[in-house]
């Protein structure tokens, strides 16, 4: 599996990548550590397991990869090429400033419109296409939530497409907070977003200030930390183990139909999916798929007494 560790990196400095056998990724490894690096990658070429998520990692070719400062590069370049010749490691470098890590990644996240009528625009962006009543601000940050991922992108359709004024809403593992601050845009009288990512929770924070939306409340946390109450639109945009093992304890949490959004789901979970909702009398009101992921609705009628 890939690993990378990145320390304080100089303005300008060396990337070099050497791809050993897989058998010999260890000794690499050990010989990147012997160098002045301010950052490295590896990748080992083995699978790794993956209980947390259902996106599929596949290993890659093995290689090693340093990022020298500039100003030691020349001294250590020469002991790289020698040690790598002499075990038959195929190698390359180039010359990278860290500010285009930093930035570069901005020229591709747009404005985004959501529906026919909203506009989601990031916030270094001067000036909105839409109208500020139908524009969301967004700096994602590090955290999850651009409104360009699928998962995501369906969610925000389903929301804008539905009547939110005066609703309640939860938004369970927020990531940037972009489905709970759009559904507070859209006229929801109370958004509680929940996430337990402190870089997330700050990139939310930021972005409640940034559109001056009331009636927004932040957990730091997980489910277990929202005090019992009843919502009307709940938002699990997570992934399938979360999902099945929130499920359960999401049950307080519903009002009299309610309606909840599940997403970040593959179609091989389609079964599953079925018989956790079925395991609580419940099941699936409408099923879209964009992308390979899967959005479902459910919602919350309970038996009349």
């Amino acid at each position: 599996m890939p690993w990378a560790d990145n320390g304080s990196l100089d303005a300008a400095y060396l990337r070099i990548t050497w791809r050993p056998p897989a058998s010999q990724v260890g000794d690499a490894v050990a010989f990147a550590y012997t160098l002045p690096m301010a950052g490295l990658e590896y990748e080992d070429g083995e699978a790794v397991d993956t209980p947390f998520t259902d996106i599929p990692i596949e290993p890659g070719p093995p290689f090693v990869r340093v990022y020298l400062p500039h100003s030691e590069a020349a001294v250590w370049l020469e002991r790289i090429v020698s040690a790598c010749a002499a075990r038959s490691w195929e190698l390359d470098w180039d010359e990278v400033k860290s500010q285009d890590w930093a930035n570069a990644w901005k020229a591709y996240y747009q404005p985004q419109w959501v529906g026919a009528d909203y506009v989601i625009v990031p916030s270094w962006h001067q000036q909105s296409p839409a109208d500020p009543v139908h524009t969301l601000w967004l700096d994602p940050g590090m955290a999850f939530g651009t409104g360009t991922h699928a998962t995501t992108r369906m969610c925000l359709n389903v929301l804008a497409s539905d009547h939110l004024t005066g609703r309640r809403v939860l938004d369970l593992g927020a990531g940037s907070g972009i489905l709970g601050l759009f559904a507070a845009l859209r006229g929801a009288s109370e958004v509680l977003l929940v996430e337990p990512d402190p870089v997330a929770v700050d990139a939310i924070r930021y972005n409640i200030g940034l559109n001056r939306l009331g009636a927004v409340e932040v957990i730091a946390g997980t489910l277990a930390d929202v005090p019992k109450q009843r919502f009307d639109v709940l938002c699990l945009n997570l992934i399938w183990d979360i999902i099945a093992a929130e499920w359960p304890n999401l049950q307080p949490y519903l009002a009299p139909g309610s309606q909840v959004l599940l997403s970040g789901l593959l179609p091989e979970r389609r079964d599953a999916l079925d018989r956790m909702l079925a395991s609580t009398g419940h099941v699936a009101r409408r099923v879209q798929e964009e992308d390979g992921w899967l959005l479902v609705e459910v919602r919350h009628d309970p038996p009349v007494a």
